[in-house]
């Protein structure tokens, strides 16, 4: 007679993995393709709001963002500049 179990113990899990084929080479030629045909205006993409995640695509993105927000701190400074030079002016040369 065995004894009772008032804890029932979890099951070992089972892991079942496919792997999948990807071959970049063959992306960067469609990816190749798709522009040479858009800028030839061949062909019009059938859905204009998609991007395609590709290596590098991310940094690329965050490199824009930097550039755009050093713009506009660079002209909010020079703008604040030439207020302080007004005011600087007005109070010592008045």
């Amino acid at each position: 007679m065995g004894i009772p179990r008032f804890i029932k113990l979890p099951e070992y899990k089972r892991f079942s993995y496919s792997p999948r084929y990807w071959d970049p080479e063959k992306e960067k030629r469609e990816e190749r393709a798709r522009k040479i045909k858009q800028e030839m205006g061949i062909d019009m993409p059938s859905a204009p709001s998609r991007t395609t995640i590709t290596r590098g695509s991310f940094r690329q993105a965050r490199r824009k963002t930097k550039v755009k927000a050093g713009r506009s701190s660079n002209i909010r400074l020079l703008i604040i500049l030439a207020v302080l030079f007004l005011l600087a002016y007005l109070i010592f040369y008045r």
